[in-house]
């Protein structure tokens, strides 16, 4: 059967840039192929979710094709809200697996910079329904109505938000490439500003510019000697409602999407050695880890207290910061996770990852499962 390998990847550093959409996703990408001379792709899956609202840009698969000197190649756009990047990568995973292509390349880019906050929340929040925009919601305070419950039904006070907070940022310290680099103490958290209590501005991700590429290849011979073979078995997408009561203890979506690619890989929770899990606001960690079955529902919280997902603890969960310290370039951070994952396994032990990348208010959920092996 035919096998899809990440055979290389590259980020752009998270933050600011004064790059548009277009420039930035050829540098990202010419960096990478650059490194790997001979690799041509047969198709270029681009992931963004609003460069016409944020910098006016239309038509970029076929620009960034043309900039990057590739000859006709099957180019498209791949679009759901904020797990774009995922969508684009399991997109690319049914196009190698089919047989129709051997190689291509993804590309996922979103500079969110140049729209002022307020604009910014009114974009993001134009993927909540209809009922939801009437009542003055935000995507803020879905992530709020969850963690209030969180905290309510199994006991737990807003200091252990804290030390979720404070893991993600003492990952970002680590982490070059990550647009929030701060030694964050427990006097800064809670003095922040609350944005929808219980959280405040170090429990919500910060909107960010960036850009991520992968290569994927489907001979193993092709891959490189020196790092692992690093091959997508398991992917899974779940789909849920729009319309949906916001504030529940569970997303339906992601517990489908895990269970698929479970269930696709021949792995179960307790295989998974690292994972990345969306984190746009910190609490939506600790659901996305008990929806794995990585823990317990109501457990995940009180891991995070033991130091179990730490990234030198037994089970690392977002060792790269996740969205909240690396950043949160909506359109790129699905792809960005299965980077860093990859770039985890060739410095560490791990064999098997998992990452869960969430569109809209928990609605349109990505889920992929690596395996690295020499």
């Amino acid at each position: 059967m035919t096998s899809a390998y990440v055979l290389d990847s590259h980020l752009s550093k998270f933050g600011k840039t004064e790059s548009d959409y277009q420039s930035l996703s050829y540098d990202t990408a010419n960096h990478l192929l650059k490194k790997n001379p001979g690799f041509i792709p047969e198709f270029l899956i681009f992931a963004s979710m609003a460069p016409e609202r944020y910098t006016g840009e239309i038509f970029l698969p076929a620009k960034i094709k043309e900039d990057l000197g590739l000859s006709s190649l099957f180019a498209i756009r791949s679009e759901t809200a904020s797990s774009s990047g995922a969508s684009a990568l399991h997109l690319a995973r049914y196009l190698l697996l089919s047989g129709k292509f051997k190689r291509g390349i993804v590309i996922g880019t979103e500079v969110m910079s140049r729209l002022p906050r307020e604009e910014n929340n009114l974009l993001l929040g134009s993927v909540l329904s209809s009922q939801q925009r009437n009542l003055a919601m935000s995507m803020a305070q879905g992530g709020a109505l969850t963690a209030t419950r969180y905290l309510r039904d199994f006991g737990y006070i807003r200091k252990e938000l804290f030390r979720l907070s404070k893991k993600l940022h003492d990952n970002g310290l680590e982490n070059k490439i990550a647009h929030i680099q701060k030694n964050l103490s427990e006097e800064e958290y809670f003095s922040s500003p609350m944005f929808s209590s219980p959280l405040c501005l170090y429990d919500i991700s910060p909107l960010s510019d960036g850009s991520c590429a992968l290569l994927l290849e489907t001979d193993p011979a092709r891959l490189k000697k020196d790092r692992k073979k690093i091959e997508i078995t398991g992917t899974g997408h779940g789909l849920g409602q729009v319309n949906g009561v916001p504030g529940g203890l569970s997303f339906t979506a992601s517990k489908s999407a895990f269970e698929q690619a479970y269930a696709e890989s021949g792995k179960k929770p307790s295989d998974i050695k690292v994972a990345e899990l969306h984190d746009a606001f910190t609490i939506f960690e600790i659901i996305a880890a008990e929806d794995a079955g990585l823990f317990p529902q109501g457990k995940a919280l009180a891991n995070v207290a033991e130091g179990i997902t730490d990234k030198r603890g037994r089970l690392p969960i977002n060792p790269s910061g996740g969205l909240k310290t690396r950043g949160h370039p909506v359109g790129v951070s699905g792809l960005a996770q299965i980077a860093e994952l990859c770039e985890f396994m060739n410095q560490n032990d791990s064999d098997t990852a998992l990452s869960l990348s969430i569109g809209g208010l928990g609605v349109n959920n990505f889920a992929t499962i690596l395996e690295a092996k020499r």
